[in-house]
């Protein structure tokens, strides 16, 4: 199975890492390497991007209201 057929059923934690490695590899790479990562980068992108678009919205934080005191 090829990397671009497993990356949508990595986990977020291991796309991240892959997103990592890629990144470094298409810097410091060989002539080889450099050309996967120019082929699978845009692929890991886009699945962020799905992931990010499915997510549900985060909720809405409720912030703490302050009572007065009653003065006896």
């Amino acid at each position: 199975m090829s990397i671009e057929d497993r990356i949508p059923s990595l986990t977020d934690k291991e796309l991240a890492s892959l997103q990592e490695n890629a990144m470094r590899l298409a810097l410091s790479g060989s002539v080889k390497q450099k050309a996967d990562c120019e082929r699978v980068l845009p692929l890991i992108d886009a699945e962020l991007a799905e992931r990010k678009a499915r997510a549900p919205a985060p909720a809405a934080r409720k912030t703490a209201v302050k009572k007065a005191k009653a003065k006896a």
